[in-house]
């Protein structure tokens, strides 16, 4: 498999000024509907990350990130209903507070059978939590989503946040 990178750049309020590597093709295989460059450039990164304590996770790195003046990697999962993506993302800090982001498939798997995650609010019957670092699926434990675990094949609905596992990558753990 040749490597895929993706890339954008924020400036120093978090605003998208510009995407590289394989953007826009990684965008339109995944039907990332309206997220090409035309469609992102000037918005801020929060548009685009769920979850408020996924928003502080990431929060948190980039401002480790620009602090410290040290480039960070942290491993996460960024899946399709039909694939396991194990990527990399690595915070490079630049001048004035610019940061370039980059996401690195590492490898992928194919799953057995779809599984269909849908955002939902916390307000509704059956929501459950999904970590936004390792994917996994809080259903009374934190465990790996599979197609028998869609509620009446309609998907199962999230709120993401951060496993207690993985809140051990926040900043002070680098």
């Amino acid at each position: 498999m040749t490597t895929q990178t993706v890339s954008y750049v924020l400036d120093s309020q978090n605003r998208i000024i510009s995407t590289g590597g394989v953007w826009d093709e990684f965008a339109d295989e995944n039907g990332g509907t309206g997220s090409s460059l035309k469609d992102i450039c000037g918005r801020s990164i929060w548009d685009f990350i769920k979850g408020d304590v996924t928003r502080m996770w990431l929060d948190s790195v980039f401002q480790y990130a620009r602090a410290f003046g040290k480039t960070i990697e942290r491993p996460y999962r960024c899946d399709s209903p039909d694939l396991k993506r194990f990527m990399r993302m690595r915070i490079i800090p630049e001048k004035e507070g610019v940061l370039r982001i980059e996401h690195e498939i590492l490898s992928i798997e194919k799953r057995s059978a779809p599984v269909n995650i849908k955002s939902g609010e916390s307000t509704v019957n059956g929501i459950n939590q999904r970590c936004s670092i390792c994917g996994r699926v809080n259903m009374g434990e934190w465990k790996e989503p599979h197609g028998d675990h869609d509620e009446l094949s309609d998907g199962i609905y999230v709120i993401y946040t951060v496993c207690e596992d993985c809140q051990l990558l926040m900043p002070g753990s680098f």
